[in-house]
């Protein structure tokens, strides 16, 4: 008896899900990492293919129990966290070592009360050494507080001197209200009227402006500088217990602060700073051609003291599991504590919040830089508070997970005998010894150390082609944590592996790496055994390589379903004519199983789901009619072409 699954539920849940992935599963973001898929889709996925009829729907607990599930390209874990739940053993593989450590964290079971003690500890110390840096008054009465953030102008040149750039004059708006805003002569003014000179005067203007007004030069900027030094505060924020949330320009005491640590800045020594040196690569070239030679210079004079103290006391910590989660927690905060952060404090709907670096999937030089305090003495966006909490809740969450259902609002269900976490292991053998174990694996799948017909499940969500270029991206972290972790894992692994990672966006190479890694998922895959995965792409090249990397693997299409997967209103995708559906495929090695689909002559459709189930439906009839490679190349690119005329 075959039950069908609830694609409506799930495509109403994996909506939802999409807005706020973090709040869905917590346990999940312990770490940055892109293009995470919604864990309630992978649940779904994982519980179409139980074997027992009877728990199949997405509400019932487990359904996996003694099943080996394989994730090949793990990426954020999503497969692993989610059969693990149901009672599978999990191997996950990645080649990249972020994944590995945020994976091994997530899946570990921790004392919530010594990670948190061990926490408090650092935060404690760290406090007290760097606090006085983070210091403001409050323009009103001048009672001293701890500074939120500091607001910086990009400095760029014409012929008449100097000038300061920023996104908007504007410093938070709140609904039709302007609370605070800059002039452009630097002043903040506050919406009674009250104004605050700066200690300086500048002349600010907005992004618009590219071109000087006055001797009609374009505007440059000084990449012979180093990138934190190319920035000039503008306005400094905090709150006064009696008068709230403020922005005044920066004092001469504001700026006397960062000159102390700009100073204290030159006496620091870095253990091995050759390592902080940035390489060519698809994204991280864009810092290259705008003059940053090293991460080092993407961070304000006081993040990078903070850092290379936390640094030193992150290794010094002697509980393995403890020191993996604190280092974890320090570099996943950099992607809101750097100065590539930007401003949304003029966005009515989120005023104040740090538009965190990797915002867009990419580096973005931003007008108006963020220099945020990691060290704030509330949860606030980016803060080191507001992450562990984040973090403890992931926690808490695995050991008891929940699933969030419409009807009569939106309510909050546990799933009972249910957990995220297992016990990890190291062999094949072990994997079988009892349930919920998970191994690991640091390296290519393009060879699995497991025996043949091993796996039950193969569920996986592969690069899309050139989408995200997640191993360029990840150096910006992977820096700061070898320096925390140097003995955790092997840092110099060779990426060149990875599906994504082609500056020449290779189909053929693409095509070879995952033609590769099917082939040993057949081998591994039992003969009952299925293999699902999740994919789309606007490119006729992406899903050519897709087919032919699946033939050469011997798999045909079982069924296929089109399920909401992204947020439209995400900063990467916004404005963009963007896919925001994924193909669900189901593939198995049984010719017999296949579904007989027909070859359209041409994928004709426009919109999101439409043009998904077109792409599916053509692949499905690929995988199962013989044509020769060459010719499948030339099928896709005449259909594109054919449906664009």
């Amino acid at each position: 008896m075959r039950v069908e699954p609830d694609v409506q539920l799930v495509e109403t849940l994996a909506r939802r899900e999409s807005y706020n992935r973090h709040l869905y599963r917590p346990n999940a973001y312990l770490h940055k990492w892109w293009a995470r898929r919604c864990g309630t889709t992978f649940r779904w996925i994982l519980k179409t293919l139980a074997p027992d009829p009877a728990r199949r729907a997405f509400e019932v607990p487990g359904g996996l129990e003694g099943l080996i599930v394989l994730d090949p390209m793990m990426g954020g874990g999503t497969t692993l966290y989610e059969a693990l739940r149901m009672g599978a053993s999990v191997v996950g593989m990645d080649v990249d070592p972020i994944p590995i450590l945020m994976t091994r964290a997530a899946l570990s079971e921790i004392s919530i009360e010594r990670l948190r003690r061990n926490f408090r500890k650092l935060w404690d110390l760290l406090r007290e050494e760097f606090e006085g840096l983070w210091q403001t008054s409050c323009p009103y009465c001048g009672r001293s507080v701890p500074l939120r953030f500091t607001l910086y102008g990009r400095e760029r040149f014409c012929k008449c001197g100097a000038f300061l750039f920023v996104d908007t004059l504007v410093l938070r708006q709140e609904g039709k209200r302007v609370a605070f805003q800059l002039t452009s002569e630097g002043s903040v003014r506050d919406a009674e009227g009250r104004e605050w000179l700066p200690a300086l005067r500048r002349i600010i203007r907005t992004r618009e402006e590219s071109v000087c007004r006055i001797c009609g030069q374009p505007f440059q900027d000084p990449l012979d500088r180093p990138f934190r030094d190319r920035y000039v505060p503008v306005a400094v924020c905090g709150k006064c217990p009696e008068h709230g949330l403020f922005f005044a320009p920066p004092r001469r005491e504001d700026l006397q602060l960062l000159e102390r640590a700009t100073e204290a800045l030159w006496k620091t020594r870095w253990e091995n700073p050759e390592e902080f040196t940035i390489r060519p690569g698809p994204k991280s070239s864009d810092l290259l051609r705008a003059g940053v030679r090293s991460y080092l210079e993407l961070f304000s004079a006081r993040q990078l003291l903070l850092l290379s103290r936390v640094v030193r006391l992150v290794r010094e910590i002697q509980d393995p599991p403890t020191r993996l989660h604190l280092a974890l927690l320090i570099s996943t905060s950099l992607d809101f504590n750097s100065m590539l952060c930007g401003y949304k404090g003029h966005d009515p709907r989120r005023p104040g919040a740090v538009r965190h670096v990797f915002a867009h999937h990419a580096y973005s030089i931003p007008y108006t830089a963020l220099e945020n305090n990691p060290l704030y003495p509330e949860p606030a966006s980016g803060t080191w508070l507001h992450l562990f909490q984040r973090m403890e809740n992931g926690k808490r969450w695995a050991l008891r997970p929940e699933e969030v259902f419409p009807g009569n609002g939106w309510r909050r269900v546990p799933v009972p005998g249910e957990q995220a976490v297992g016990e990890e292991v190291f062999t094949p053998e072990d994997l079988v010894r009892g349930p919920r174990r998970f191994w690991i694996i640091h390296g290519s799948a393009t060879k699995i150390p497991l025996p043949d017909r091993f796996v039950d499940l193969v569920v996986t969500d592969p690069p899309y082609y050139n989408n995200v270029q997640y191993g360029d991206l990840a150096m910006f972290f992977r820096v700061w944590l070898r320096q925390m972790l140097p003995d955790e894992i092997r840092w110099e692994w060779d990426l060149s592996d990875q599906a994504a990672e082609s500056a020449a966006n290779d189909p053929i190479r693409y095509a070879d790496i995952l033609g590769q890694i099917f082939t040993e998922c057949g081998r591994v895959l039992k003969p009952s055994g299925r293999m699902a995965l999740t994919f789309h792409h606007w490119r006729p090249e992406a899903w050519a390589a897709l087919t032919v990397a699946l033939r050469r693997g011997g798999f045909r299409l079982l069924r296929f379903f089109v399920v909401h997967s992204e947020n439209l209103s995400s900063v990467h995708i916004f404005g963009q004519h963007a896919l925001v559906h994924d193909a669900i495929l189901f593939l198995t090695q049984n010719p017999l199983e296949s579904l007989k689909l027909p070859l359209p002559d041409k994928i004709q459709a426009s919109e999101s789901r439409e043009f998904v189930a077109q792409c599916a439906t053509a692949l499905g009839a690929l995988l199962d009619n013989g044509m020769a490679e060459e010719d499948i190349w030339d099928w896709w690119r005449t259909a594109f072409r054919l449906s664009a005329s």
